[in-house]
């Protein structure tokens, strides 16, 4: 089953075993949910670990997992992703997606510009990071007034053509 990236392992916190996650998700209560299943991936292996207990402290998640319950048993895992599976995602509105479904699509203005390769959360909104043939990569914010549409089924993303944009 495919594994979507949703946070990476920042930090511990106190003696229990408790994770700092820097969170990619916007769905934190559903995911970081008591009794789910998540993946920390560490040398080249996922481990499958339980949602014990979460909270949001300012810009980071503190996550326990039933399956530690001290602070040397998770050091190891500092810089690690933390992962869900695909069966997890739930249904979205037509006009929002996941961050994997913009990675890997096709950007046009009037001619291909490029590919999305990265999707940024920033303060100001997401932005699209394209890499484009021979040129430095751009970032195209994702608002309505740059993007002229989605289209999930040919993995394309139409850009308004304006200047100084790419």
């Amino acid at each position: 089953m495919e594994k979507i990236k949703i946070g990476v392992v920042a930090n511990t916190h106190g003696l229990k075993g408790t994770l700092k996650v820097k969170s990619f998700t916007d769905f934190k209560n559903e995911r970081y949910k008591k009794g789910n299943t998540l993946y920390i991936y560490f040398k080249d292996e996922y481990i499958k670990v339980t949602v014990k207990n979460f909270r949001s402290v300012k810009t980071v998640e503190h996550i326990d997992f039933e399956e530690f319950n001290h602070i040397n048993e998770v050091e190891k895992y500092k810089g690690s992703g933390l992962f869900m599976t695909s069966d997890q995602k739930h249904e979205l509105p037509d006009d929002e997606f996941y961050f994997d479904e913009l990675i890997g699509m096709e950007v046009y203005s009037d001619k291909l510009e490029g590919v999305v390769f990265e999707v940024r959360e920033l303060p100001q909104g997401e932005m699209l990071v394209v890499r484009r043939e021979h040129k430095k990569q751009a970032l195209v914010p994702f608002l309505k007034h740059f993007i002229k549409e989605v289209d999930k089924e040919n993995r394309k993303i139409y850009i308004h053509e304006m200047e100084g944009l790419l």
